[in-house]
């Protein structure tokens, strides 16, 4: 037997990548980071639209839980206006806000004012005031229950992009389209009119929202 013995010869390869095949690398990573921002962007804009959402919902909801708290506490009581001069309705109410009455829609006394400890003097009861200036709702609130002209009233806005609010009075059995109706008219021997309605409708509707109705028992009289 021949042996053959074979000379040992070293082999080496150098292992990497073209510059085609990293190109393409290069392109595909391109296309995930800009697929990655994409989704994110649209996430975020979502979860804005989202938040924005729910602040109005939340806005409408507190402004309907006020003017609930406000209308259910409200007190017949005759007071005076700005003037001095003494009112001849305890509960001031106008169907829809407009120039004639300076945006004023309602204005009332109502119990329930929070207060600090026991204050000499200090009552629970506020002026409550619902005003409609350039598409906002304002509660404006005083704790004089006789505000002057110079009276500093605290003022919120509950709601904005009004395109319509709307009140029914609900009185004797049917639905009134003003407060007090033509045909209630003061006791006798008295100019001052006590009575409350039953019920109130409020119809409001915004740039976001549908008319909204809102349907508010006021408190019975004794």
């Amino acid at each position: 037997m021949v042996a053959i013995k074979r000379s040992g010869q070293h082999c080496s390869q150098q292992v990497g990548f073209t510059l085609i095949e990293a190109l393409i690398a290069l392109a595909l990573l391109a296309l995930l980071g800009l697929a990655s921002a994409l989704a994110l962007s649209s996430a975020m804009r979502a979860q804005e639209t989202l938040d924005s959402h729910q602040q109005a919902l939340d806005r409408l909801q507190r402004s309907q839980l006020l003017l609930r708290r406000d209308l259910e506490q409200t007190l017949a009581r005759q007071g005076r206006d700005s003037l001095g001069n003494p009112v001849s309705n305890a509960f001031i109410a106008y169907p829809q806000a407009d120039s004639s009455h300076q945006g004023l829609l309602l204005q009332l006394v109502k119990s329930g004012r929070r207060m600090l400890g026991r204050s000499t003097g200090s009552t629970r009861l506020e002026q409550v005031r619902y005003r409609l200036e350039e598409g906002q709702l304002l509660r404006q609130t005083t704790p004089l229950l006789d505000p002057s002209v110079e009276t500093a009233w605290h003022s919120t806005v509950l709601l904005d992009n009004l395109t319509e609010l709307r009140l029914r009075f609900f009185h004797g059995d049917s639905w009134h389209d003003q407060w007090p109706p033509l045909e209630l008219t003061p006791s006798e021997g008295s100019t001052f009119i006590t009575t409350l309605p039953a019920a109130i409708e409020v119809k409001l509707e915004t740039e976001r929202y549908q008319p909204i109705r809102q349907l508010i028992l006021l408190p019975e009289q004794p």
